[in-house]
């Protein structure tokens, strides 16, 4: 109450009493008896006023009978509105009261029950491998391993999952159930590179918490497994052999020991000339692709197909050889000839008309009559078919004293190498012939 004297020209003295009333407060949401979710974000305007002191001026405080003070730090506006919002209320029913204080000490509340609903909690993980600085090499084995927790339910009723961002998306690559303790653990392996990992919990309510980690694992292709100085990045061909590596030694052992794509090259094992074999094949030329196993003999001096003669029977370009057994010139018709690329042994004729092979001075050639038979009994010896006599003529003696003859048989003309008398000569008064004995030759 504030008392105020005047002093009036009448001289009587004149008091004004005005009374302070306390501020008024409101509460204008939210709405009376409202009810939320624990954790869900709760806005609260309200509205004060008060007769002498500014809204702005005015001590404001938001409450609550099971928090305590919310807040006694955000001043209102000069319209009067308040505001202030919380996510921090606990499970209960909450009277909620705004209280405005003015400078007089006098106190204006306005109060509303607002009901707030627990939410169970979400399941807590937290990654125990892969830890800082591990890796794992790609193919083998590696533990994987987390810690998880709930509120409400045991760790082996909790869904655990392990996964990696893999090209198709998320990749589980293991789902180990957590023992009493909360270890959910396994081994497993997952592809070369730096992968990102999800370890996940949920539990049966459906909330979920998720922990990450970055986790590097070498691929295979980038670990000198043979211990030679090269990887398969750096080009090792067979990163198991030691002896095979860019650039070195090729031998034959069936590997490419230089790592160049081709196997054994510079050895006997390798076909140098492409023609399907090696030297180790049987190729007796390997820089020549018509010549190997195989191949195709012809008469040129070379062995073509490998089997160790040049220029066989039946080559190409061969020709008719005949069986010369004498060596006239002249082969048998009664032994089959071979093709050849040049004469071989017996077989060095070109012509199969030699009608008795066992005496060179028998042929076709022969020009020269003998006496003797050629050795099979006949004595065809020029190989016409017929036995031609040398003389065919009959000799004759006549006359007297004055005598006449010519040379030829006394008597018939005798056979092939047979002996008879051969006029020779016509003398004496009665000219009687004189005669030397001749055999027949023949041809």
């Amino acid at each position: 109450m504030v008392l105020v004297q005047l002093l009036v020209a009448c001289g009587q003295d004149v008091s004004v009493t005005h009374y302070n009333e306390p501020p008024t407060a409101t509460i204008q949401s939210p709405p009376n008896g409202t009810t939320v979710k624990e954790g869900e974000i709760v806005d609260f305007i309200g509205a004060v006023n008060d007769d002498q002191t500014p809204s702005d001026e005015l001590f404001v405080q938001w409450s609550s009978d099971i928090f305590g003070v919310l807040t006694n730090e955000d001043a209102c506006a000069v319209s009067g509105q308040c505001t202030y919002a919380t996510a921090q209320l606990t499970p209960g029913n909450h009277i909620v009261v705004l209280a405005a204080s003015d400078k007089q000490g006098e106190v204006g509340e306005s109060q509303i029950t607002l009901t707030v609903e627990a939410v169970p909690d979400a399941p807590t993980i937290i990654i125990e491998h892969p830890a800082t600085n591990e890796s794992a090499l790609e193919g083998e084995d590696f533990t994987f391993m987390a810690v998880v927790s709930d509120q409400q339910e045991s760790p082996d009723q909790l869904h655990v999952s392990f996964s990696y961002d893999g090209e198709t998306g998320l990749t589980e690559f293991c789902a180990p159930r957590a023992d009493a303790t909360g270890i959910a653990a396994c081994e497993a392996e997952i592809p070369g590179g730096t992968q990102h990992l999800y370890f996940t919990v949920i539990d049966n309510d459906g909330q979920s918490d998720t922990a990450e980690v970055y986790f590097v694992v070498t691929p295979r292709t980038e670990i000198d497994d043979d211990k030679d100085g090269f990887t398969e990045v750096m080009g090792d061909c067979d990163d198991a052999d030691i002896y095979s590596y860019p650039g070195g030694t090729e031998v034959e052992d069936g590997a490419d020991n230089d790592c160049d794509g081709i196997t054994d090259e510079g050895t006997n094992a390798y076909d140098d000339d492409g023609d399907g074999t090696s030297e180790n094949d049987g190729d007796c030329d390997d820089t020549t692709i018509v010549i190997g196993p195989g191949a195709t003999e012809s008469c040129n001096g070379i062995d073509d197909d490998c089997n160790g003669t040049p220029d066989t029977e039946d080559a190409t370009g061969c020709s008719a050889f005949y069986y010369d057994y004498d060596g006239d010139g002249y082969g048998s018709g009664s032994v089959a000839a071979k093709c050849l690329c040049q004469e071989d042994g017996y077989y060095r004729s070109g012509y199969d008309n030699d009608c008795y092979d066992y005496n060179a001075s028998a042929s076709p050639a022969a020009v020269a009559y003998s006496t003797s038979q050629r050795g099979d009994g006949s004595w065809d010896w020029n190989c016409n078919s017929t036995e031609t006599k040398y003389y065919t003529t009959a000799g004759t003696c006549s006359g007297a004293v004055w005598c006449s003859w010519s040379a030829g048989w006394s008597g018939t003309v005798p056979a092939c190498g047979s002996s008879s008398n051969w006029i020779d000569g016509c003398s004496g008064i009665l000219c009687e012939d004189s005669t030397t004995t001749v055999t027949q030759p023949c041809i």
